[in-house]
């Protein structure tokens, strides 16, 4: 049984020499080829490669063909009875042919074997796969079988994957429609099973993921963009119609979940191009499936998707949280306001009632009262008050009033100081907001364009 190794290659100077160094040294005499295919990467990684492993096949490319596109081009080439998709940040580990070459043997059904794969902090990263409903999500297992048997998988992960010749024979090459990346291997795992081929998780055959790139990160929504609309192809050519009510639901909710808008903005745009692209991908269902879709499943994959991306349009017209919460904020505390000059003014009312009956008149009215009412008020009513200690009672009331007031006031004054604070905060968080939509807008546009 001989084996070709196909690892593509995209920005992977950094990576690749580890990656090559690891499989010739854990090779056997089963091993037929490694063949590389730089996808047009703008790197040193070819000339690396050319340099250091003379003994490899490398297949240069004028562009970029994503994961799928490039294996594709290794599988053309290769001449050996077992296809190994490698990533070019994986390292194989020891006795990774004999589990590949072993498994197949002892399987004659499989057609697909996965790999055990772990960090580079030693911690199980993938040990079988399964597509999760109704989200469509992929979940990798970390339970390794602890009698070291192979087991049936959903799907494994495309990392490190090995499949047969007769495979690709009958099920045909990767679905390109998966570009750059992510879910062409869920799609092809499905594939060989819908075509009588077995896929098994095989804990022999392991490596280290070094999950090394980072090019994703110069461009974060382009890369959550992609992420959904593999996920959108994905859904469309292997959800029933039985799927799609609770899948669309689920959806929905999670763009309502959405705090900052940047998974919305990545579902809006997988969603548009899925509707653009729907009758291709429709087509390749049926072409790699064998399966007619019927009108009823297309008109609702239409609808479904373009409801999406209206519900998406509305979130992102919609203010951030953040700012929203300031709002809810800001409102509060003008509330608080109000209330506070209202509990203001009547105090004040209060006082200005307790004074004229402490001085038997208006303190902010001009008198109109005659001599003899003045003498009257002076010489018998204070008097008599001060006898009676009904002053002492209308001055406690009236300090502790007063008091009260200018505690009202000082908390006013915090208040408006929290509002004003608050103000200036929203402002600045909605100008950021307001950059970022930008960006996003640039994004958007950008991605038309590609």
């Amino acid at each position: 049984m001989r084996v070709s190794v196909i690892i593509p290659v995209w920005f992977g100077e950094e990576v690749i020499g580890q990656c090559l160094t690891a499989v010739t040294q854990h090779a056997t005499s089963t091993l037929h080829e490694i063949i590389c295919v730089d996808n047009g990467s703008p790197d040193n990684a070819a000339a690396l490669i050319a340099a250091q492993f003379p003994q490899v096949r490398l297949l240069p490319q004028p562009v970029n063909l994503g994961f799928a596109g490039g294996v594709n081009a290794g599988m053309r080439a290769a001449q050996g009875d077992v296809f190994l998709l490698l990533n070019q940040d994986c390292l194989v580990h020891e006795g990774w042919l004999t589990a590949v070459v072993e498994t197949f043997t002892q399987h004659p059904t499989v057609g697909i074997v996965g790999a055990t794969l772990y960090n580079a902090d030693g911690a199980v990263n993938h040990a079988g796969a399964a597509i999760q409903k109704p989200g469509g999500y992929g979940e990798h297992r970390a339970d390794i079988p602890t009698d070291g048997r192979a087991r049936p998988s959903d799907y494994v992960t495309g990392a490190l994957l090995a499949l047969r010749r007769t495979v690709w024979e009958q099920v045909g090459p990767l679905d390109e429609g998966f570009y750059p990346a992510y879910f062409e291997e869920s799609d092809y795992c499905y594939r060989a099973r819908h075509k009588g081929f077995d896929v098994l998780y095989a804990p022999a055959l392991a490596g280290t993921h070094l999950l090394s790139s980072r090019q994703w990160l110069k461009d974060p929504v382009r890369h959550t963009i992609h992420q959904h609309r593999a996920r959108y192809r994905f859904i469309c050519k292997h959800f029933t119609a039985a799927d799609l009510p609770a899948f669309f639901q689920a959806e929905t909710a999670d763009i309502v979940a959405d705090a900052y808008h940047d998974q919305t903005i990545g579902r809006l745009v997988a969603a548009h191009h899925t509707l653009r692209d729907l009758p291709a991908t429709l087509a390749s269902r049926q072409r790699d499936l064998d399966m007619a879709t019927p009108s009823a499943h297309a008109r609702h994959l239409l609808v479904g998707f373009g409801e999406l991306a209206r519900h998406a349009w509305e979130k992102w017209q919609q203010p951030n949280v953040a700012v929203g919460r300031l709002v809810a904020q800001r409102l509060a505390l003008q509330a608080q306001l109000q209330v506070s000059d209202q509990a203001l003014e009547e105090w004040h009312q209060q006082e200005i009632a307790l004074l004229t009956r402490l001085y038997f008149r208006h303190p902010l009215q001009p008198t109109t009262e005659t001599r003899a009412q003045r003498w009257l008020r002076l010489l018998v009513k204070r008097p008599l008050s001060l006898i009676t200690l009904r002053d002492y009672f209308l001055q406690a009331r009236l300090n502790t009033l007063h008091v009260a007031r200018m505690d009202q006031i000082v908390h006013r004054q915090q208040t408006a100081e929290q509002l004003t604070e608050q103000l200036i905060t929203a402002l600045v968080l909605f100008d950021e907001q307001q950059q970022h939509r930008l960006r996003l807008l640039e994004t958007v546009l950008q991605y038309e364009h590609d």
